[in-house]
């Protein structure tokens, strides 16, 4: 049996002397002292693998998904205003912008990078009218921050990465906020937790807000949750920024690995474009339109599979009435459809020996060189209608 995923977390010896700190503190949540410098560190490490980023703070938050929701709750949107973001994505980035009580419209992705773009996003909130758009970091890439910037300011909306599994590479800029991920499976690994980042401080003051159920010098300014991340969690999140750059280092040989094992498929294997994640979280490859067949014969020999992300959110049930109602009026997701029948997800963690990484590559090859299964249907182009 070859798992999926393994968290990478540290040991109880690692995390004695913080819990000794909280001991002493007698401060357990509601922004205690290791949860504040863990934010300060998490700053920190960003801009050091950031070089020339603008300066910016940070706000803790429970989890990946809260931190959406706290940040959505900050903008103080009227009821009902429009969100627009990928199909391809996973399912809490929809489920935040409804429990917030605003509206998603999906969008597709860009066939080769599987993120959604500026120019896919330009050509949907002209006919939608928007006030915000939440580009997804799909699996890890890098979204090019600057061209989000300049689209922010150009529709007068706000823009929310989407980064849960792209740390630490993702930085906020004027007009661009962004949320992180720290659940265990992520590169940086806490348990639970998440994180908002932004250069402007009078939001990230309502953030903090909205986690303690709006609370303002004792009365409620804005509606609000109990998303505050705990002393607990701060002191693994401690240990791991410690832990971060052997961790790092880890990850990148592991991709290294199978991007040189997958050399040999002859391009049946197709690799995402773009940046590559400072330390990635996921491996993901297209075995176009063979994606079933790759889940049954990898399952069938003991390897952990997933398609992360697929089906798209339009094929799950939970969504249909947005997109019977709103998506297909601004554009076809004709690419997030065949991605969902492309799409695979190898097992992906530090504890992967190199046999067993022959293992999956060799499993994948046999059934992306299938003649008999061969699919020669192509992505189709990005239409809109």
């Amino acid at each position: 049996m070859i798992p999926l995923m393994i968290p990478d977390l540290p040991t109880t010896d690692d995390i004695i002397p913080w819990l000794h700190q909280i001991d002493q503190n007698k401060w357990y949540s509601n922004y205690g002292p290791l949860s504040k410098q863990f934010e300060r560190e998490i700053v920190e490490l960003l801009e050091a693998e950031n070089s020339g980023a603008p300066a910016s703070g940070m706000v803790s938050t429970s989890s990946g998904t809260s931190a959406l929701e706290v940040a959505l709750s900050a903008y103080r949107l009227r009821p009902g205003s429009k969100v627009l973001l990928p199909s391809l994505t996973f399912p809490a980035t929809a489920t935040a912008v409804i429990r917030c009580g605003l509206i998603p419209v999906f969008t597709d992705v860009d066939p080769n990078s599987w993120v959604l773009t500026p120019d896919i996003a330009e050509s949907v909130i002209k006919k939608c009218d928007a006030d915000v758009v939440i580009p997804v970091s799909a699996y890890g890439v890098k979204i090019p921050e600057k061209p989000w910037q300049q689209f922010a300011h150009k529709h007068q909306c706000k823009v929310l990465i989407d980064a849960a599994g792209a740390f630490p590479g993702q930085v906020a800029m004027e007009g661009v906020d962004v949320t992180y991920s720290f659940h265990a499976t992520k590169c940086l690994g806490i348990g639970e937790g998440g994180g908002i980042v932004s250069v402007n401080n009078a939001f990230l003051d309502c953030c903090r807000e909205v986690t303690n159920f709006g609370f303002s010098q004792g009365t409620i300014h804005t509606s609000g949750i109990n998303a505050k991340l705990s002393e607990y969690h701060a002191a693994v999140g401690l240990c791991q920024i410690r832990r971060f750059k052997s961790t790092m280092l880890k990850r990148i040989k592991l991709r290294n690995k199978y991007v040189a094992g997958f050399s040999q498929s002859d391009n049946a294997v197709v690799f995402q474009e773009g940046k590559t994640a400072i330390s990635p979280t996921l491996f993901v490859v297209s075995v176009p339109n063979k994606a079933s067949a790759c889940v049954k014969r990898l399952t069938e020999q003991g390897i952990g599979v997933r398609q992360w992300y697929c089906p798209p959110l339009h094929r799950h049930k939970a969504f249909a009435s947005y997109l019977r109602n709103l998506s297909l009026k601004y554009g076809d997701l004709s690419i997030s459809d065949y991605l969902g029948e492309s799409l695979v997800g190898l097992p992906f963690h530090p504890f992967l020996t190199d046999a067993q990484i022959t293992t999956v590559v060799n499993a994948v090859i046999e059934v992306a060189n299938n003649k008999q299964n061969n699919n020669k249907q192509a992505a189709p182009t990005r239409a809109f209608v």
